[in-house]
């Protein structure tokens, strides 16, 4: 009898995933992050989205609030009135997008999590110790961890932040490496996106023909979260690794796509065919799930024959390849067990919006959505 009701239980999930879509508010859908949010959303056979809000602009059609884009969205979308947040009612959604500043989040995603799942770009919760910073590519095991948030702060939701986007190419091109041979220390110098700072971020007179060389925080972001986003989960708590982490992170003249110079040190002695070999033939922990938006294969590793690959102008000019992180120009330095190579991902897809959205397929297929 047991038996039978847990397969009860399990084919009514499986019916519920497939026909009863879930209803998804947008929060902060005017910026490139929400942007992203609804383009992954607009379509999808899981999810519907039925509100849309923001803090300026409210009361107008989704069309007339934009602008600009490069986005090509649903006749029902463009007509969508964007609403306030006053107007925000949890219980008439199952999951909510969150793109809003973090100095905003504190409050909006806190008050939201109270009843309902958020799924998040914002860094206001990625450092606190029971919430993972979730990247189900590499750490779909961290996924009990949301269990135990709701215990921990009585919420029937939970927030799921996703890395900042400098953090997620380092750690898919990494992980594979980390797993295998561990890593002795890590340097990484950014080259990053415009997209990255958002519609108010830079302005084209201080980057049209020029590199600034430093963005606020984001250095620091990034020797937390790829520590966070390895670390092994047992007994409910993460236990981070220890090796020493630096980086420099630059923003550049390009719209999409952040390249980085990553210079490592593995614990184990290896060679460059094998690390070939663990990035070439790594896959998501989430395979066995067929989402949606993860890709058959997250890593897209260059030969040393084409030294002059990855670039954001070749690799990043179609749809699918949002979602992968290339790799190239990897090398043997000096060091001890010391290699090096670039790396490129995308930083508002992978990196952003639709990388929220896959962590969404995964928590709704272990039926936490």
């Amino acid at each position: 009898m047991k038996f039978k009701l847990e397969k009860i239980n399990i084919l009514f999930h499986i019916y519920s995933v497939i026909i009863m879509k879930k209803k998804c508010a947008i929060i902060g859908c005017s910026g490139m992050a929400g942007q992203q949010f609804i383009e992954s959303l607009q379509n999808h056979p899981w999810f519907e989205i039925t509100g849309l809000f923001g803090s300026s602009r409210t009361g107008k059609s989704y069309k007339d609030i934009l602008r600009y884009t490069d986005i090509k969205f649903t006749q029902n979308i463009e007509e969508m009135q964007v609403k306030k947040m006053d107007a925000f009612q949890a219980d008439e959604f199952d999951v909510a997008f969150s793109a809003v500043p973090s100095e905003a989040a504190a409050e909006i995603e806190t008050s939201i999590a109270h009843k309902i799942p958020v799924i998040s770009t914002a860094s206001y919760y990625r450092y606190f110790e029971d919430v993972p910073i979730f990247l189900p590519i590499v750490n779909a095991k961290h996924v009990d961890l949301f269990k135990i948030q709701q215990e921990n702060r009585n919420w029937n939701g939970f927030v799921c932040p996703g890395p900042n986007c400098t953090t997620v190419g380092l750690s898919i091109s990494l992980y594979p490496i980390y797993r295998k041979f561990g890593l002795a220390s890590v340097h990484m110098v950014s080259m990053q996106a415009v997209s990255g700072a958002g519609y108010d971020g830079v302005t084209s007179y201080e980057i049209l023909g020029n590199i600034i060389p430093h963005i606020p925080k984001e250095e620091e972001k990034v020797q937390k979260e790829l520590k966070k986003i390895f670390a092994t989960y047992i007994n409910g708590k993460l236990n981070l690794p220890d090796f020493p982490i630096d980086a420099k992170c630059n923003r550049v003249p390009v719209l999409h796509g952040h390249t980085q110079s990553i210079f490592f040190q593995t614990q184990k002695e290896t060679t460059m065919e094998a690390i070939q070999k663990e990035l070439s033939e790594f896959q998501s922990e989430t395979k066995e799930f067929n989402l949606l938006n993860c890709p058959k294969h997250p890593i897209c590793l260059f030969s040393e024959k084409e030294p002059f690959r990855p670039q954001p102008r070749l690799e990043l000019k179609h749809p699918e390849s949002g979602m992968i992180t290339f790799v190239g120009g990897l090398e043997k330095t000096d060091h001890p067990n010391g290699f090096k190579m670039t790396v490129l991902s995308h930083n508002t897809q992978v990196g952003a919006g639709r990388g929220g959205v896959l962590s969404a397929e995964f928590l709704l297929k272990k039926g936490l959505i």
